[in-house]
């Protein structure tokens, strides 16, 4: 199992505050590092599946019950307790003495300003399938690079990498149980073929600016529904959304998002697609969706303050992705081939003078995707 770089900062966090939580999709190995970390340390602590209905309504009616305990909790899929907002100002407030560690693989239904509570207060620790940073520390970079291939068409998930024969039947399975069966606590998907249909043209134009009147045309659904869908594939850590960076220039889009998927894996399967990157006419846009999902897993993990966009105008001049901090803006087009000669717009150069232009390309990625500091 390739180590995780936050096992230790969990550790340190675990000794030093009351209450830890801990998100990101599932089967990317959240329950397996928890477990690792106490039974490494010989911790002994309790652990609740809260997908199991009986548990989580347990712990609803009998909450009290969770002030009885001491020393260490574990509340697993914690996105399904109702009362989970509470027990989480509960423990911030003393009424439950012991550690809690809460994990969900949905954005939860808590309050807003508590969930920045805990962020400021670096209780949030956002955990995802490996990183490339993560892989090659582990496997060492040239190994790493002769990985690269298996990372694009299989993605990173723990599960499909230990059995690639099995990979298509076993995000299938990723898929049918986030989506279909354990999406939210309290959403519910009465529409699985259209929403998975709605998946599918989101995978055939990824990179590509979304229109929800299209997509809702397309899968016969209303608008709403396609953006709250989207919504929820997002809470659900299946996808990433950007929006367009905009500062009023003339062609500059304005009201346009961008959707990629977290894992190239999920992306592939979607379309039916395992074939070898040799046989592929869609190169681009699967090496578009591998470094950019790997940067914004990277800046979820650190916590980064870094504002992501792409930039795109009315006659298709394109910027793939565009990072603004107090470092300035840097923009990035992502190109398969190593020795293309890349150009870059002249209105977005003209515009941004001031702004740093890469190419993110076999030869460049590397070192954009091992930055400590984003």
């Amino acid at each position: 199992m390739i180590p995780r770089i936050q096992k230790q900062e969990i550790q340190d966090k675990l000794l030093a505050n009351k209450l830890l939580f801990i998100q990101g999709p599932r089967k990317v190995g959240k329950r397996s590092l928890i477990e690792e970390i106490f039974n490494e340390k010989k911790i002994e602590y309790i652990f609740f599946d809260c997908a199991e209905k009986h548990i989580s309504k347990s712990i609803e009616q009998n909450p009290q019950d969770l002030e009885s305990f001491s020393g260490y909790i574990v509340l697993y899929e914690a996105q399904y307790l109702k009362n989970l907002n509470d027990i989480l100002e509960n423990v911030l407030l003393g009424k439950i003495k012991s550690t809690v560690v809460v994990s969900c693989s949905f954005v939860p239904e808590v309050e807003p300003e508590l969930l920045e509570a805990m962020k400021m207060e670096g209780l949030e620790i956002n955990l995802f399938a490996p990183t490339f940073y993560e892989s090659a520390q582990h496997f060492g970079l040239p190994e790493e690079e002769k990985l690269l291939e298996e990372r694009l068409i299989y993605g990173s998930y723990p599960e499909v990498l230990a059995d690639l024969p099995m990979a298509e039947v076993t995000l299938r399975e990723i898929i049918q149980e986030a989506v279909f069966t354990k999406l939210s606590g309290k959403e519910r998907i009465n529409k699985g073929d259209k929403l998975l249909r709605m998946l599918q043209l989101l995978a055939f134009n990824v990179g590509e600016t979304i229109s929800y009147n299209d997509i809702s045309e397309r899968c016969g659904l209303d608008n709403e529904t396609v953006e709250r869908y989207i919504r929820l594939l997002e809470d659900a850590f299946l996808l990433f959304r950007l929006s367009s960076f905009h500062t009023e220039k003339r062609y500059e889009l304005k009201k346009s998002n961008m959707v990629y998927f977290v894992d190239n894996g999920v992306r592939n399967v979607l379309i039916s697609n395992f074939n070898p990157t040799f046989l592929r006419n869609d190169m681009n846009e699967l090496w578009r969706n591998y470094v950019i999902a790997e940067r914004l897993k990277w800046m979820r993990m650190h916590q980064s303050k870094t504002a992501v966009y792409f930039w795109k105008t009315h006659t298709r001049q394109q910027m793939d992705l565009v990072e603004i901090n107090d470092r300035g803006i840097r923009a990035f087009k992502t190109d398969w081939e190593k020795r293309k000669k890349v150009k870059f717009p002249k209105s977005f150069k003209e515009a941004y003078p001031d702004a740093k232009v890469s190419v993110l390309n076999r030869s460049t990625y590397w070192s954009f995707l091992s930055q400590k500091k984003v």
